[in-house]
């Protein structure tokens, strides 16, 4: 049973005129405080309270002191020790006005909504995930062993000379393709069978070849030897015919031979298995969710 006490109104209480002043004056004194501490850290004001690391605070963000010097280098090519305080204080105006902007930008969401600054953010995050290979130095036990497993990779550029006939028609190409396996002098047969032929190269790499006659063109001739003619092939631009002149084919390399090769194939590597682990990790700890006419197909 709970109790309840009253108190007797025909009693006053006495009250310590001393203890509510004292009172009334630390009330006052915590009220300033709390104006003060408000008007000096209010958004546009300064703040002495920014870390020694730290050249500046915005919005609670620091912008660090090796930031600071890194691009004060970059822009002017100068240091802290050789360059003047105005161009310091360019600088760090510079560097002010950039992190409010980007302040500004996350808080419109432009990361989001504009197509640059996500490609930016993009790369930006490519860059944080790869550096440590970019900037490594693999030993030489790492490359061997990936040149070991990749046999055939490393090889000379192989350089190829070939003439590309156009037909008209099938049965052209079909007998023109005769008559040059038969020996019959090219003149003749391009005037005979009305081919047409694209602008002659001589020889020259294969990946310049490559380009000029396409991925399946190409995939049909490299390794015909000098003086074979190809099947007819249809593509966009016709039905091709093409004669192989001369042919250099790619040798294999030694491991001391493709140093450099190595080293750039296996960084490249490396940076692909470093991402790839990191989106399968990303995945793994979100929610993706694929609409119904690709989610059969959909292969993460």
């Amino acid at each position: 049973m709970s109790t309840v006490i009253e108190a007797d109104a025909a009693i006053e209480p006495s009250v310590n005129h001393a203890r509510s002043l004292a009172f009334s004056a630390i009330g006052a004194i915590v009220g300033l405080s709390i104006a003060g501490y408000g008007l000096f850290t209010a958004a546009g004001t300064s703040t002495r309270s920014v870390p020694k690391e730290a050249v500046a605070l915005i919005n609670g963000q620091p912008i660090l002191r090796g930031d600071f010097s890194t691009q004060l280098e970059t822009q002017t090519g100068e240091t802290l020790a050789t360059s003047s305080r105005t161009t310091q204080l360019k600088i760090l105006n510079d560097m002010v006005r950039e992190e409010l902007l980007v302040q500004r930008s996350l808080e419109l969401n432009f990361g989001e909504t504009d197509q640059d600054i996500r490609n930016a953010l993009v790369s930006a995050v490519t860059r944080q995930i790869t550096v440590q290979v970019a900037t490594a130095n693999p030993t030489q036990h790492q490359l061997q062993a990936y040149y070991d497993a990749n046999p055939g990779r490393f090889t000379t550029e192989g350089k190829i000379e070939v003439r590309d006939f156009i037909a008209k028609d099938a049965r052209a190409a079909s007998a023109a393709v005769e008559a040059l396996r038969s020996g019959s002098p090219v003149q003749s047969v391009i005037r005979d069978f009305d081919l047409q032929e694209p602008e002659r190269h001589e020889e020259d790499y294969y990946f310049a070849v490559k380009y000029r006659l396409g991925d399946a063109l190409f995939a049909k001739v490299h390794e015909l030897k000098a003086g074979q003619v190809s099947e007819p092939m249809q593509t966009g631009s016709g039905i091709h015919i093409v004669q192989v002149i001369k042919n250099e084919t790619p040798q294999p390399l030694t491991f001391e031979a493709a140093g450099d090769q190595v080293l750039t194939q296996y960084k490249d590597a490396e940076q692909a298995r470093l991402m790839d682990a990191t989106i399968k990790f990303l995945q793994s700890k979100s929610s993706i969710v694929i609409a119904k006419d690709y989610a059969s197909e959909y292969q993460p």
